[in-house]
């Protein structure tokens, strides 16, 4: 008889519902939407990893050249982090240095450019424009590289989020071997994204970190 009381017993307590189940959204709830970026973050981090884009930095950029003739370069431009958008009156700014190797076809020629690119968004658009500046190396000379184009930012901006680009840039490049002319179309994911984010501790009171 033991056993089916205990058997009974242990059914009922099993099919009972948790008496906190319904006390444990209430937090959340209130919540304010300034705590929500950490999701915004790691959510834009995670689908940045499952469409490969992490890949992005070992795939070329083909851009098209014009100065001693017309030419193919292929360049890899790495930018290891962005800043968070700069707190300034007027559009969002943001800054990514970056360091670019290339290769020019035929004839092959070698080159190397490092320097630093700005974003200007509207506060309430993802078009934005961009200007970068960068010293160049190279075989076939050295001197200085200015550039601008149109930008487009794949994910929404926050202070704890890299941005995530595709650009139009065109680029004129002054050597002590001549000027010459290219342009492209780029995709730019800062190496940064796959570092991590500054998210609070619940022991903080949730608060972000600034």
């Amino acid at each position: 008889m033991k056993p089916a009381v205990a058997a009974g017993s242990l059914l009922c307590f099993l099919a009972a519902p948790p008496a906190w189940a319904g006390a444990e959204p209430e937090p959340d709830a209130e919540a304010p939407a300034e705590h929500r970026a950490p999701a915004l973050v790691s959510w834009k981090r995670t689908l940045c990893i499952y469409t490969l884009c992490f890949l992005e930095p070992l795939i070329p950029d083909l851009r098209r050249e014009w100065g001693d003739g017309a030419h193919w370069l292929l360049s890899w431009p790495v930018h290891p982090w962005a800043t968070p958008p700069l707190d300034v009156p007027g559009p969002t700014l943001i800054l990514s240095p970056f360091v670019e190797p290339q290769l020019r076809l035929g004839p092959s020629t070698l080159r190397l450019l490092a320097g630093a690119r700005v974003y200007a968004f509207p506060d309430t658009s993802r078009f934005g424009v961009l200007a970068e500046g960068a010293g160049v190396w190279g075989g076939d000379g050295k001197g200085g590289v200015a550039g601008a184009g149109l930008t487009y930012d794949l994910i929404e901006r926050h202070r704890d989020t890299q941005p995530w680009t595709v650009s139009v840039v065109v680029r004129r490049t002054w050597t002590d071997a001549g000027a010459r002319t290219d342009v492209s179309l780029d995709v730019t994911v800062p190496l940064a994204m796959f570092f991590g984010t500054r998210v609070p501790a619940p022991e903080e009171g949730g608060t972000s970190s600034k």
